[in-house]
């Protein structure tokens, strides 16, 4: 039950059968964690790569001025990691941590290897989920550098009204980079 969400993610970029379900089922391990549980923390070697089932999350990094900056929120059904951490292997400067209680599908780096080595099917599938990362990032980017702060909020309440119903709203100004007085401002006009 807990594997369907997965892999109906997994049906977004390639095709399943009964047996990838099988070996699925076999690399992913199911977790729970609550609210205000770190997953990668700063300065610490990241191994995992998280599938949310259910919670939210976020990946910040704290600044010389104790300030915490939102780098991304994460609603259920996406995957979450520190990239730089997971695929390089250095200890990130971000951490990611669970806003709400949170049930995760995770696999290791390993894991994930042994994954890509039984099928070109895998390695297919995980350029593919890059590339909407990549995308996704590259699209972010653009937005705060060419919206205004009212538009960065429209455009995160049309594609994610759940991360605004969600998460607090000082987290989701950080994220789209306002302060969250600003935010609310915009919030009384919607």
């Amino acid at each position: 039950m807990h594997y369907n969400r997965l892999f109906h993610k997994i049906t977004d970029y390639t095709d399943l059968e009964q047996q990838d379900q099988e070996v699925i089922r076999t690399l992913f391990r199911y977790e729970t964690r609550g609210k205000g549980s770190v997953l990668d923390e700063t300065g610490k070697y990241t191994d995992n790569v998280f599938f949310i089932l259910s919670g939210y999350l976020r990946y910040f990094k704290t600044l010389d001025s104790g300030e915490e900056l939102i780098i991304h929120l994460y609603a259920p059904g996406n995957f979450a990691t520190s990239l730089n951490g997971f695929f390089l292997g250095v200890k990130p400067e971000e951490t990611l941590e669970t806003l709400t209680d949170c049930e995760f599908l995770h696999i290791t780096k390993n894991d994930l290897e042994k994954l890509y080595e039984t099928n070109n099917k895998w390695q297919r599938f995980g350029r593919k989920l890059m590339e909407s990362f990549l995308i996704e990032k590259e699209e972010r980017i653009i937005d705060q550098l060419s919206l205004t702060a009212h538009d960065r909020y429209l455009k995160l309440l049309k594609n994610q009204p759940d991360i605004i119903r969600n998460v607090p709203v000082k987290y989701i100004a950080s994220f789209i980079g306002i302060q969250p007085e600003s935010l609310s401002r915009i919030r009384k006009i919607h």
